[in-house]
């Protein structure tokens, strides 16, 4: 294998920062056994400093808006540098949580009745509940919610906007939370999701050692083939061209809902996306390789 310079992105300034941090230390390990010499960047300016002449892919782990909303990657491509971020358009609506679930659904797929609220004077309440609140731009469930009447519902939309200027408020489905990974062309088995409590949210996620994951997932193998058709349907509405994780529920009448793509899924040794390469038949090491293999010049013309 050609030994490659990879500039690393991790770190950042996000709510995921520790995730990335996490994510980032696993994947330098991992690139440097496959040969590569790394180079950590935590700020941009030192991305700058190294310039594209100098490094041949930038593998990204930044989490939150820095390396997932799009603007990373757009300037990464604008700049010369080959990177793992996909296209930057992609990266923006998935981003967008709104914007995706509207692009979904138009293809078919079903996603929980929401709304986007810009400010709390907003927020109408439809039905009994429950409901989700989470903030329309962010990850690792950081910032969401559960709320079963509609004065927890205010609460918790008030103590969203605490920390977001947009927040999304979904119909709450009761069934199984499960994700798919894709890697470039390749569709990584289902995994399926039973938090300690009610809600996976980031405790559930990242610091809890109760939460059990099943790969193959814990329901019917036909609806795993389905999930993984929706996966790939979403990949490519979205123009995600790169590696993701997407999110779903399958309800008890096996009806399959979108709830969101993730362009920089975690990396971390409790992460999803590695649970379901093992599966597949990679280890940690083929599977970062596998994710610098997808990296381009986001679209841009050599």
């Amino acid at each position: 294998m050609t030994e490659l310079h990879v500039a690393l992105l991790m770190g950042g300034h996000s709510a995921e920062k520790e995730v990335s941090l996490n994510s980032g230390a696993a994947v330098e390990q991992a690139l440097l056994q496959l040969g590569h010499r790394v180079t950590v960047v935590r700020e941009l300016h030192e991305l700058r400093q190294l310039g594209p002449a100098a490094v041949d892919v930038v593998f990204n782990i930044w989490h939150g808006a820095e390396g997932e909303d799009g603007q990373l990657a757009a300037w990464l491509a604008l700049e010369g540098y080959r990177s793992t971020c996909g296209d930057f358009a992609g990266a923006c609506v998935s981003w967008h949580k709104d914007l995706a679930k509207t692009l979904v659904a138009a293809a078919g797929i079903l996603t929980p009745n929401s709304q986007l609220l810009h400010r709390m004077e907003e927020l109408a309440v439809n039905g009994e509940g429950p409901w989700i609140v989470k903030p329309a731009t962010e990850g690792s469930s950081v910032g969401l919610y559960k709320v079963d009447d509609a004065k927890q519902l205010q609460q918790a939309v008030s103590a969203a906007f605490a920390v977001t200027d947009q927040v999304l408020v979904e119909d709450y489905i009761d069934g199984q939370e499960c994700t798919v990974g894709l890697v470039g062309e390749v569709v990584l088995p289902v995994v399926s999701i039973e938090p300690a409590n009610e809600l996976y949210d980031y405790q559930a996620k990242y610091q809890s050692q109760a939460t059990q994951y099943h790969c193959p997932a814990n329901f019917a193998a036909d609806w795993q083939q389905a999930l993984q058709a929706d996966a790939q349907t979403i990949y490519r509405v979205l123009n995600i061209n790169g590696w993701c994780r997407i999110d779903f529920i399958v309800d008890a009448q096996g009806r399959r809902w979108f709830l969101e793509a993730n362009t920089t899924p975690g990396m971390t040794s409790t992460s999803l996306l590695p649970k379901a390469a093992a599966v597949h038949g990679w280890d940690f090491t083929q599977l970062v390789a596998a994710i610098l293999a997808t990296a381009d010049n986001g679209g841009q013309d050599e």
